[in-house]
């Protein structure tokens, strides 16, 4: 979800998470020109929701989470900073997500010249949370599994019993193989950072759950799966 230098532009964070109400009701959304000319780009909130598998459906947004400015024109090599504020009412009950599209726009080709324009459109996620309450995530399943290319891997499940959203990279996990008379025959542990940089964001919404196929090589000894999610905080 980031954009490397060879794009037209970079946007940062890829991840907002604000309250609202308070100072953290607002935030900020930076996008760097990296091309030789002028860069319109036009910022649209979407309402979304993540299925257990982790795929994501969106919505037309409402007018609680203001972008300003909505649009820009950003020079050759500048940075344009937009305000993403929530305004809509001070007292939640329940996390919301946004993806916000930061999508180039379409410009004008000089006369009698013709070509193919490629438009990048970059996702920006901005959950909004309730001003007190805390994650409460929980393991409900742990399987071994083989991915598309035939290598041993680990799923788990997690659930969100709260109102409150919570990520995958905001944990530490471990993994331990048994065998069959249930001794250990190999384990190993993630920091969030580790997760973050394997797994990505890893959201899970309030009362929702989902399934995450973990990126990480398994060996081919032990039969059993165990696995400790312990909730930390996000890097």
């Amino acid at each position: 979800m980031a954009a490397p230098a060879a794009f037209s532009m970079s946007v940062s964070p890829i991840l907002v998470d604000l309250k609202p109400a308070g100072s953290q009701g607002s935030s900020q959304i930076k996008v760097v020109n990296t091309l030789a000319n002028d860069l319109p780009v036009e910022l649209t909130p979407l309402v979304a929701t993540v299925d257990e598998k982790g795929e994501v459906k969106t919505a037309p947004a409402g007018d609680e989470l203001l972008i300003f400015p909505p649009q820009a024109i950003i020079k050759p090599g500048a940075t344009q900073v937009f305000r993403v504020q929530w305004v809509g009412e001070p007292d939640i009950k329940q996390s919301k997500t946004y993806l916000v599209s930061v999508a180039q726009q379409p410009v004008q080709l000089p006369q009698g010249s013709s070509g193919i324009q490629l438009l990048y459109d970059f996702q920006v996620v901005v959950n909004v949370g309730p001003l007190t309450g805390k994650p409460n995530l929980k393991l409900v399943k742990t399987e071994l599994v083989k991915d598309d290319k035939g290598a041993r891997r680990a799923a788990i499940t997690l659930t969100d019993d709260s109102d409150v959203h919570a990520y995958l990279s905001a944990t530490k996990l471990r993994l331990e193989l048994s065998d069959d008379a249930g001794k250990t025959v190999w384990s190993k542990s993630w920091a969030p950072e580790e997760i973050a940089g394997t797994v990505g964001i890893g959201l899970v919404q309030p009362h929702a759950t989902r399934r995450f196929v973990l990126p990480y090589d398994l060996p081919a000894e032990g039969a059993k799966l165990n696995a400790e999610v312990r909730y930390e905080a996000r890097p």
